[in-house]
């Protein structure tokens, strides 16, 4: 009987203390990766959008009762950085849930559904600018968002005493804690990260932001390396995200996920296109093919051996040196992997993962300009669009542009748009994982790699000793494979 007196006693001290969460649901001109194209967000994006009568909820799931509302019991200012948002949840079960979820760091993150009203897209770049949201529907705190920057975080009156109390000469330090809840994102800990690497002296206000970021036990998925990796900053590991893409190969037309490890993502592919309609009449609905795509969590290691003498180097230029190495072993890696992985312990390729029949595959024993003709044909209308040849330089230059008409002059004469070869209208990719004589004729969006929990180092001076050489691990967790196998046609040279 005591123990429900105090239970009783709890619940009600418990609903007599708001409920309080904070954080940013958008934010402005921070790079968001989309899975085959970068978006962003200008500053003035929501200058002039109405934003009254929009709900807060989780997961985009407006089918029950919202946790908050604007303007009464959610508050929406838009800043210089992004639309910042305080909410009262509700004394619910869910309402407490949620905010108990939020303040254990289990939900720190935040999307919003909306109407874009003016973009722009650099196609060489492959990036998607919004100039203009026409509306903004609702916000949610999402278990992942395509919006990393983004962050919510619980109020207590305890840490806000605690806050209070702070000196200015800390301040600074919790300031940016604040508008930056991803560790792993501050200038503190990028620079610690490297120092850490170096076996140089941390400062006092680096040395906390090392700690913090290590507390949050992100590399714990890593559980091959020591209690003394880190995972790489950031922004190091955007800019090794980057590079990457811009190499040529396969690797820079698949889609990028970054989906936990052994989730089944559910992939749409819509058959018909859009009807026109006539106002008042019904529409009808279109099935849409759906496939459940699972990427498991596979190793990829990568040592790198270099000089003591690199604990001379500059921070930048180590930076540099290790943003290169990354990049190029990451993608040298997956990118043979999407050829011809062997799904052992690496991703599924795409060579190796398809079951290769008569209905889309093309064997012959000398190229022709009528076997293109015929892998086209072979690939299904719904994946036309966006497809594209790939095959190696040498096929390329061996077996393709040499081909000649009945009078002797050469079908493909190399000319370029915008420095995109093409076949018959079709750009090519050039990659030289795949074997010569072998040309892949499909749409390489259907082909999926997921990068789930970003790259995680560790030195070692072990060997040291005997070579004078300090060893860098780098450990990437991903996995890849066809998501649509029918999206793809081969073209195989066999010996006669």
């Amino acid at each position: 009987m005591q123990n429900q007196t105090q239970t009783r006693a709890y619940n009600v001290r418990a609903a007599q203390k708001p409920l309080i969460v904070e954080g940013t649901a958008i934010v402005f001109d921070s790079p968001a990766d989309m899975g085959g194209y970068t978006e962003r967000i200008t500053r003035d994006a929501l200058d002039g959008v109405n934003l009254e009568n929009i709900a807060l909820l989780i997961n985009h799931d407006g089918r029950g009762i919202p946790l908050a509302k604007s303007p009464k019991t959610l508050s929406l200012t838009v800043t210089e950085t992004g639309l910042e948002m305080r909410a009262e949840l509700p004394d619910t079960e869910q309402g407490r849930s949620v905010y108990e979820a939020v303040r254990r760091g289990d939900l720190s993150e935040m999307s919003f559904a909306f109407d874009i009203g003016a973009q722009a897209y650099d196609e060489q770049a492959r990036e998607r600018t919004i100039t203009q949201i026409a509306a903004v529907y609702e916000i949610s705190i999402v278990n992942r968002a395509a919006y990393p920057q983004t962050n919510v975080q619980a109020r207590n009156a305890g840490k806000e005493h605690v806050m209070n109390n702070f000196n200015p000469i800390e301040s600074a330090v919790l300031n940016a804690a604040q508008a930056n809840p991803d560790t792993h994102a501050t200038p503190e800990y990028r620079s610690a990260f490297f120092k850490k690497l170096l076996g140089r002296e941390l400062t006092e206000s680096e040395n906390r932001a090392f700690t913090a970021a290590q507390a949050e036990k992100r590399a714990d998925s890593f559980n091959t390396l020591s209690n003394s990796a880190a995972v790489i900053p950031t922004q190091t590991l955007n800019e090794v995200v980057k590079q990457a893409r811009n190499i040529n190969g396969l690797y820079n037309e698949v889609r990028i996920f970054n989906v936990p490890s052994n989730l089944s993502v559910p992939v749409g592919t819509p058959t018909d296109a859009a009807s026109w309609h006539v106002e008042g009449t019904a529409v009808d609905r279109t099935n849409v093919t759906t496939t459940a795509v699972t990427f498991s969590g596979l190793e990829l290691i990568k040592v790198i051996s270099m000089s003591a003498a690199a604990r001379r180097m500059d921070i930048a230029a180590f930076e540099s040196y290790i943003t290169q190495e990354l990049r190029s072993s990451i993608a040298d890696a997956i990118g043979a992997a999407i050829v011809e992985g062997s799904g052992e312990g690496q991703p599924v390729g795409i060579l190796s993962g398809i079951d290769w029949t008569d209905d889309n595959t093309i064997s012959t024993t000398a190229l022709a300009a009528d076997n293109l003709l015929s892998a086209i044909a072979l690939l299904p209308a719904g994946y036309a669009g966006g497809a594209k040849f790939a095959m190696s330089t040498a096929t390329l230059f061996g077996q393709v542009y040499p081909l000649k008409d009945n009078d002797g002059r050469y079908i493909f004469t190399d000319t370029e748009s915008g420095s995109v070869r093409r076949l018959f209208g079709f750009p090519i990719v050039l990659d030289d994982n795949i074997p010569a004589g072998t040309v892949i004729f499909g749409n390489f969006r259907h082909y999926g790699v997921n990068i789930p929990q970003g790259v995680a180092v560790e030195v070692s001076r072990e060997s040291g000793f005997t070579s004078g050489l300090i060893d860098f691990r780098a450990l990437c967790i991903a996995d890849g494979k066809p998501i649509v196998p029918g999206a793809f046609v081969k073209i195989e040279v066999t010996a006669a």
